[in-house]
């Protein structure tokens, strides 16, 4: 039933992430000196860059060679992409008319100016707006696993519950928290343990729908949100996840890997529910399988 389907840009590692402000970044500036040097041809009459007058500009100048680059899976991860690569395209182009009137000495009209600086201020707020949006990604995100971090938490609970409420469906929480995670930064070091949470991580996200949340709740505590699961549903998935983790080996350098277990909290988040009441039961739950030998599944 958990089966993972692709999760738009909250697949790409924080790393990506980075890469990709970085370069749209870099193109804002890019462009901006460009569009100087534009105004240089087209008012002071300084020489033009052949490169500007081809059909394919917007292939050539560097954004364009780096965007050309970009894995299809990627480019597919955000409508934004391919409106920017339309958006760049058009206003390369009307660049190179603007540029080739300029040429043959023909006089250039207010509307293609206009239009062109048009075309230049939407590629610029589709910059902007993809920027934002993956910075705020990155904002709520833990830096070392790519888990959520706590920052929407309560927020983003709050809205999955009132959507179920609405449809009259269930909503179930898991809380993980790894056993004995001491023992194992205490007896290979925190470089080690950081292997293990991302390792961890990586492992129940390969099991999650797209509208699955998993949240970095603490150290090495984890909180799931399952909407539209039953109670009997959640247990079952908690379960064949903690088999999962039980058997994980995990890579820790020099051809060595270490084995860890979890224990698990399940609880529904009811109707007239307060979200914080309902992870509170879920985090009693996950004590209770502590206490009752650890590497289980407790039901609250």
């Amino acid at each position: 039933m958990h089966q993972n389907t692709g999760q738009g840009i909250s697949s790409l590692s924080n790393t990506q992430l980075e890469d990709v402000i970085a370069e749209i970044e870099q193109a804002i500036e890019w462009h901006q000196s460009w569009y100087k040097n534009l105004l240089r041809c087209l008012i002071a009459d300084t020489p033009v860059n052949e490169q500007d007058l081809a059909d394919n500009a917007h292939n050539l100048c560097r954004f364009g060679q780096w965007f050309n680059k970009l894995p299809e899976q990627t480019l597919n991860l955000h409508p934004y992409f391919s409106e920017i690569a339309c958006a760049h395209q058009k206003m390369h182009q009307g660049a190179t008319v603007l540029l080739s009137l300029k040429e043959t000495k023909s006089a250039i009209s207010v509307n293609l100016l206009d239009q062109f600086h048009a075309d230049l201020d939407r590629l610029r707020e589709l910059f902007d707006t993809l920027i934002d949006e993956f910075s705020e990604l990155l904002h709520t995100r833990d830096p070392l696993t790519g888990a959520s971090n706590r920052t929407n938490l309560v927020e983003n609970l709050q809205k999955e519950h009132e959507l179920c409420k609405r449809k009259s469906l269930s909503c179930a929480l898991i809380m993980i928290d790894l056993d004995h995670f001491k023992q194992v930064n205490d007896e290979f070091g925190h470089a080690v343990g950081d292997k293990v949470l991302i390792a961890l991580v990586k492992f129940i996200k390969s099991h999650l729908r797209e509208y699955d949340q998993l949240y970095r709740y603490g150290g090495e505590e984890f909180l799931v949100c399952l909407p539209q699961t039953e109670l009997e549903g959640a247990k079952s998935f908690s379960e064949r996840l903690r088999a999962g983790v039980e058997a994980l080996k995990i890579e820790i350098g020099k051809g060595k890997h270490i084995n860890v277990t979890g224990s698990f909290g399940v609880t529904l988040i009811n109707a007239d529910d307060d979200i914080e009441a309902a992870i509170e039961r879920a985090d009693q739950a996950m004590y209770q399988a502590k206490k009752s030998g650890r590497n289980r599944v407790s039901v609250a």
